[in-house]
This record gives structure tokens, sequence and C-alpha cells, in this order.
């Protein structure tokens, strides 16, 4: 008797676990619809329902998405929402535990960013301050310390690398925004949350006060293959500096999936750092450096599939460089080698760029009588142009641009009958 009643007890509770969820669900579908239908506050309305419930149940995985959701909307309707929305993620940072607490500071730090990408212009006119103005107010600080604070939230998201880098993001899919292809590339919460913490890094913002002793990329060996990359001794006193951060970043998710050996990972954020470097590197030839490191890098894992990922880059820098020919020859090989690949689907739709046909006629808008009139015509991918000229009266001219479909007006029977030259 003891035994069976244990066992309805589980089911029970099992039943109720299983309800509550549905709960949850049917409640984010409702507000899932209200944001398409544009109406913001009736959904905020049931996230906050939501946040109370999961509040007074510690359910983490559902205040988290709450916090997040009531962030979202509460932002675009209430003067005051950014401070209320800042409070309560913080108060809720102080009682959690990892890993709520590290994507909870993510968050934080995103929510900085955000309003600071909103308001601008009031940190672009306020000068730098000793302290805060306001410790508990953040719509004071100047930018250096906005920033400083920005920073301090994304580095403490990012603790307890190793533990982090054992929880796999499909456990959040719930919650929060992953891509389909995450579990590929992004696999676990430390991928989710150190590439959230370089979107702020990699941004270009030059606004904020840099020390004479700033940090630059200037030394060729951070566009070098990745294992070099990986090791190389990274240092500055400008240790708020956007760059080098986001180059530590990029070490520490190089080095992590290196020690792993997923190579879809590692290609994936390689090529990211090699893009980033390119575009803010101040050293002498880049460009050759960018090259060699892409193609050294592909011929290391050559018949591995993420080895089209480095082979489209390269493919796309010829096409830049008008060289569509060994582009087309790069597509071809990776389409025939890798078919199905994330390097396929890059390759063919660059094939694609590249082979399509485009022409534009551009003619002079008056045209003086008894005068030679110029087209300007821009053209790829064309061998042969054939040109009909038409002589209409007014009366046809005016009937002619009522005409909206080019077909239509091409067939129009009254022009054809007037055909004055055909070449």
């Amino acid at each position: 008797m003891k035994k069976i009643t244990t066992i309805i007890l589980m089911i029970i509770l099992f039943s109720t676990t299983i309800n509550a969820q549905n709960n949850f669900n049917n409640q984010w579908l409702e507000v899932e619809k209200l944001e398409v239908d544009g109406l913001p506050k009736s959904a905020l309305k049931i996230v906050e329902n939501i946040y109370n419930i999961a509040d007074k149940e510690n359910n983490s995985p559902q205040l988290i998405k709450s916090l997040f959701y009531k962030s979202k909307f509460a932002l675009t309707l209430e003067e005051e929402a950014q401070l209320k929305v800042i409070k309560n993620v913080k108060k809720h940072i102080s009682k959690s535990t990892f890993p709520t607490k590290n994507v909870l500071e993510n968050i934080l730090a995103n929510l900085y960013w955000q309003y600071f990408t909103q308001n601008r212009y009031k940190f672009y006119n306020r000068t730098k301050t000793g302290n805060k103005v306001d410790v508990s107010d953040f719509r004071t600080w100047d930018l250096n310390t906005l920033f400083k604070e920005i920073h301090n939230y994304f580095n403490a998201s990012l603790e307890n690398t190793e533990k982090l880098q054992k929880v796999e993001i499909n456990e959040f899919s719930d919650i929060l925004q992953i891509n389909k292809d995450s579990k590929i590339y992004r696999p676990t919460l430390f991928d989710f949350l150190a590439n959230n913490a370089l979107q702020f890094y990699k941004s270009s913002e030059t606004t904020i006060t840099r020390p004479s002793y700033k940090f630059s990329i200037n030394n060729p060996i951070y566009l070098s293959e990745s294992s070099t990359f990986s090791k190389t001794k990274i240092t500055s006193k400008d240790s708020l500096s956007l760059e080098l951060n986001a180059l530590k970043v990029y070490q520490k998710l190089i080095g992590f999936h290196k020690k792993e050996n997923n190579k879809n990972a590692l290609v994936e954020i390689d090529i990211q750092r090699l893009n980033f470097i390119y575009q803010q590197a101040i050293f002498k030839n880049k460009e050759s450096s960018l090259q060699t490191t892409l193609k050294t890098s592909r011929n290391l894992i050559r018949n591995h599939v993420s080895s089209g990922l480095y082979a489209f880059e390269i493919a796309q820098f010829q096409k830049n460089k008008a060289n569509n020919k060994k582009a087309l020859l790069i597509c071809n090989e990776i389409i025939k080698q890798f078919p199905k690949s994330l390097g396929e689907k890059k390759c063919s739709i660059l094939k694609k760029q590249i082979t399509q046909k485009t022409l534009s006629i551009i003619a002079e808008k008056y045209i003086p009588v008894d005068k030679y009139s110029r087209l300007l015509i821009n053209y790829k991918n064309i061998d042969n142009l054939f040109f009909t000229a038409y002589k209409i009266t007014q009366k046809q001219q005016i009937e002619f641009h009522k005409i909206y479909k080019f077909q239509d007006k091409k067939i129009h029977p009254k022009i054809r009958k007037n055909t004055l030259l055909e070449t």
C-alpha cells in the first residue's frame, strides 16, 4: 500500500509539472501573438504574470525569459522603464547562482548597451565625471563609466568558464533566442554568452575617451593561423579597450574549440575573428596576410567539411578583386566536394551572384531636335544587345505610359505596328 501511495504521489507531481509547463507555453504563445499584432502593452501584462509566478516558484528558466521580455516591452512603453527593469535584473543577480547568474549578468550588460545605442546624443554631450552622479541611476553616468560597467558585467558573465563550456546550449533553447545551427557552431552556453559579449567589443564606438597608451591592432601575428593566435600573449595598460577584449574573447573561444577538436565551431569563430582583425588592423600588407592565413587554414583541414567556409572567404575575396574566374573555380570545387554543407550553400549563392546577368540603361532626360542622343549602358555576363526604335504619336505616348507591366508595353499592338527602325 505504501509503494502504491508513493507511485500515485509521483504521478501527481509529474502531472502537475507538465501542466505548469504547458501553462507557461500557452502564455508565451499569447505573448508572441500580441507582439506580432503590435500590442506590446497587452503582451507586457502577460509577461508580468509569468514573471510573478516564476519568481514565486523560483523557476530560473522562466524568470530569465520573463525578465528579457519585460525589458523588451517595457522600454517602449514607460519613461522610467529602463531604471525599473535594470534594478529588477540586479536584484535577481544578487540572489542567483550559476548558470542563471551568468545569463542575467549577460542580459544586464546588453541592457546597458541597448540604452546607450538608443541615447548616444545624451552621452556625446556629457563630460566625464570623477564619480557616478547617482550610483543607482545609470542614466546619469558619463560614457566611460557606462562602458566600464558594461565590460564588467560581460566579463562576470563569462566567469566559471570551464563549467559554462559543459552546459549545452540546447538546455536553454526554450528561453534564449538561439539560431537553428547553434548546436553545430555555438554548442555551449559559453559560446552563446561570449558571442553576445563580442557584439559589444566589436562595436566601432570611438567616442569613448582613450588614453595615450591606447591599444591598437598593429601586429601581423593577430592575423595568423588560429593555433598561433590562440597562444599569442596579448597585454596592454589599456585594459578597457574594446578591441583588446574582443581579441581575448576570441582566444578563449578558439582555445576551447581546439581543445574539444570541434572543427565546425572552431572555423566559424576563427573566420569571424579574421574578418574583425582585418577590418581593425593598422599594419601594412594586411590583405596579403589575411589571404595567406585563409589558405593555410583551409589546407590544414582540407578534407573536412568546415574547410569549405575558409574556401568561401577566399572565393569572395577573389570576386571583390574582379577575379571571377578564380572565384568560380573555388566555388565549383566546394559545391562538388561538400554537397549540402554550409560552405556549399554560401558558394552556390556567390556563384549565382558572379554568373547573374545584369543590365541597366540610362538615357538623357532631354534630347535636342536633330541631335544624337547617348545611352549609358552597364552590363554583366551579356554578350549581345539588340535595340528597337518605334515612331509613335503623342496620343499613343500618353496611352503607352498608362501601361505598368513591362511585358505589356513590349507587345502593345499600337506600338508594334508603328515600327520605325529595328537593329
